[in-house]
């Protein structure tokens, strides 16, 4: 169940909503919203289908696992914008701020932890997170350095076009 905590709060953490707007838009008690996030006990489907309902309807959708495949959080097109077709033969596509940021969390780092293991000032990690200009390679390197925690980033295709993180 350590997954499902993770991405719920990734999640709000990637709509840069606070426990206290989840609990209001959602009728759940921003002490369950708490304990659930901070791993203290079994999410009830009840309100895991709540949380779900409300995240889907602003763009981030919690997907179960399917035979082989991890839960996953996956990103509408409006909220992380997949790389422009232009941008086909580019190296590297940089992850949006915002996929940084729910993976960060789901890494269960904290902008100061990452920072410290990229060896990237906190500032840069905190503007990449707010959607500011960062270089290209440094999102790579923060990229990487998130997924050496067990976080996969999966890059928007032509036939699937959003952004996918899983664990």
């Amino acid at each position: 169940m350590e997954t499902v905590h993770r991405l719920l709060h990734a999640a709000r953490e990637a709509l840069d909503l606070s426990q206290t707007d989840v609990a209001k838009a959602t009728g759940v008690s921003t002490r369950t919203i708490h304990r659930m996030e901070s791993e203290q006990g079994i999410v009830g489907f009840d309100i895991l289908g709540k949380l779900r309902s409300h995240f889907e309807s602003l763009g981030v959708t919690l997907v179960a696992p399917v035979e082989r495949e991890k839960w996953a959080i996956t990103f509408s097109t409006e909220l992380a914008p997949p790389p422009s077709p232009d941008a086909a033969d580019d190296l590297y596509h940089p992850v949006p701020g915002r996929v940084l940021r729910a993976a960060r969390v789901l890494a269960g780092l904290t902008q100061a932890e990452l920072a410290a293991r990229s060896s990237i000032a906190h500032t840069t990690v905190r503007r990449l997170e707010k959607g500011g200009s960062v270089g290209a390679e440094k999102v790579y390197v923060l990229q990487r350095s998130i997924e050496e925690q067990g976080v996969e980033f999966v890059k928007p295709l032509r036939e699937r076009p959003w952004w996918t993180l899983r664990r």
